[in-house]
């Protein structure tokens, strides 16, 4: 069920209520009782779940080194040549 957060017109709490998406939108503050709440717009919530999702799991794999591209005539860095400063002088 997901959780909607929502601010109380008269008090200004931010509060948090769990409600099925079919649900009218609404909800009465746990503060002060106010019933004008407007929902707010947040970012949803990603949560993993299940085997397999560790920090260490992407850490311990080993791959093949990549190999290098060879360093460019004029010798400066990814320039291309074309109206290199370094190509010119």
């Amino acid at each position: 069920m997901p959780a909607y957060d929502y601010r109380c017109a008269a008090c200004r709490h931010v509060f948090e209520k769990k409600q099925r998406i079919t649900e009218a939108a609404g909800a009465v503050c746990p503060s002060c009782g106010h019933e004008d709440c407007e929902r707010l717009i947040t970012g949803g919530t990603f949560h993993l779940k299940g085997s397999g999702w560790y920090a260490s799991d992407y850490g311990g794999k080993t791959s093949a080194p990549a190999s290098e591209a060879p360093a460019p005539a004029c010798g400066g860095g990814g320039c291309g040549g074309g109206g290199c400063a370094l190509a010119e002088s």
